[in-house]
């Protein structure tokens, strides 16, 4: 019982120790499953009132189903994905087959100023360099192609900055080819900064999305 409320815990990013987080865990239980787990129920569980009963394995069994809806709604640091498609689908956008930027930066629908965002790591015209040892706490983001000159990457790096700067942009990240071929979900960044019209650096602000409450994003500006 002990591994269910930790996963619940861990999965939910809150920890049970007030009179009002068993309020909410009871709310949210029971507008995931439409059953229901009162307040003093999970407070007994948790031990914030003393118990002698061992739980009914009825409880256990909305718990158990509870932590499970918890792990598909929820996308944690070092998540994998094969396909963009397989990632783009959790937030409702069909996988159009379409040119390099649809998969690059794709507006959340519904969500002004937040992408969900497909940096290729080590890219050679985007570059996206960071430290891979800690799954890039900050990507720094410049454009140099191959085929301009110095004056057009200038004004579309400046570019970039003022609309991340005027937006307040929130970038969910997968970046390509940093673990493997496919793409791993990083967490949520956020303009840093130290970021100029030259280097825009992204920063980590959170490592957990919970796919049931993406207003809660906006939170994080």
């Amino acid at each position: 019982m002990r591994k269910i409320l930790q996963s619940i815990e861990e999965q939910a990013g809150r920890k049970m120790q007030t009179p009002k987080d068993f309020q909410w865990l009871s709310d949210e239980i029971f507008r995931q499953l439409h059953q229901t787990l009162s307040p003093s129920t999970l407070k007994r569980l948790w031990g914030y009132f003393p118990s002698v009963h061992q739980p009914h394995p009825y409880t256990i069994d909305i718990l158990t189903r509870y932590a499970e809806s918890l792990r598909q709604c929820m996308l944690a640091k070092g998540d994998e994905f094969q396909s963009v498609g397989e990632y783009l689908s959790l937030f409702g956008i069909c996988d159009k087959q379409e040119t390099p930027d649809f998969y690059w930066s794709q507006p959340l629908p519904n969500h002004l100023g937040i992408v969900i965002w497909s940096p290729e790591y080590q890219h050679p015209e985007w570059h996206n360099q960071g430290d891979t040892s800690h799954l890039m706490p900050t990507i720094t983001e410049w454009w140099t192609p191959t085929d301009a000159d110095a004056t057009l990457a200038d004004i579309r790096n400046h570019d970039n900055y003022l609309r991340s700067v005027s937006f307040n942009e929130l970038r969910i990240t997968f970046m390509k080819n940093i673990t493997s071929e496919g793409y791993t979900f990083l967490g949520i960044y956020k303009l840093a900064p130290s970021s100029t019209p030259q280097r825009l650096v992204w920063q980590r602000i959170a490592e957990r999305l919970d796919l049931r409450h993406l207003d809660q994003l906006e939170m994080l500006r």
